[in-house]
């Protein structure tokens, strides 16, 4: 079994604009960089290394680190959108033998090679699994077939939608939570709660030095 991974991210500078009211650009691109990392490390962790592993951006810096830490860079032309992007990736890994896909939100700070190992072990029982984010209704990731012929459809609401869209092609569908896995990085208040749960501040108070861990 070839089991390859995609990560999609829209680029260390220009990611999590949402948090600008916290970060300083400098600030925002770090930590999108370590979150990136942070992915790379437990999908290294879990497989041995990077080279099934497709970091699909519209960012040169994106994939700068994915072609550093050994991972293929995929360049996204940022107009096409998310969804789009994660097709082209998964061609390119059906295009290298590809017989499953992990799809992997790259602003999961707590994801782990543990939990992907156990995760990737679910395919040994067939079927796909969807990742459900903390209020367990979008998708922090999926794991498929390579041939499954869903249609990607990430954004808000996204769980139903990928849901009934596999089903549709036949496959069951397991939905899995957890809490390495649910928990991402999008809003202020995820950054605070984030922040606290580290010891660096309390959940209201967010300083531009509190990234470096």
């Amino acid at each position: 079994m070839s089991h390859w991974t995609i990560v999609p991210v829209r680029g260390l500078a220009t990611g999590k604009s949402r948090l600008a009211g916290l970060l300083g650009a400098q600030e925002r691109r770090a930590l999108n960089a370590m979150l990136l990392e942070r992915a790379l490390d437990a999908i290294e962790g879990s497989e041995g290394d990077l080279s099934r592993c497709i970091v699909a951006s519209a960012g040169a810096d994106a994939l700068a680190l994915a072609l550093e830490r050994g991972a293929l860079p995929l360049p996204d032309a940022g107009e096409s959108g998310l969804n789009a992007a994660l097709e082209a990736a998964r061609d390119a890994a059906r295009a290298k033998g590809a017989s499953s896909l992990l799809v992997l939100a790259a602003d999961l700070p707590d994801a782990n090679c543990d939990v992907l190992y156990r995760l990737r072990n679910r395919m040994l029982r067939g079927g796909a699994a969807i990742i459900a984010d903390k209020l367990g209704s979008g998708t922090n990731g999926l794991l498929l077939p390579a041939d499954c012929a869903v249609k990607f459809a990430f954004g808000e609401g996204s769980l139903a939608r990928h849901r009934d869209a596999i089903e549709a092609t036949g496959v069951k569908v397991t939905i899995w939570s957890d809490p390495a896995l649910s928990f991402d990085i999008d809003s202020p208040a995820d950054y605070r709660e984030w922040q606290s749960r580290l010891g660096h501040v309390s959940a209201g108070e967010v300083g531009t030095d509190s990234i470096r861990q």
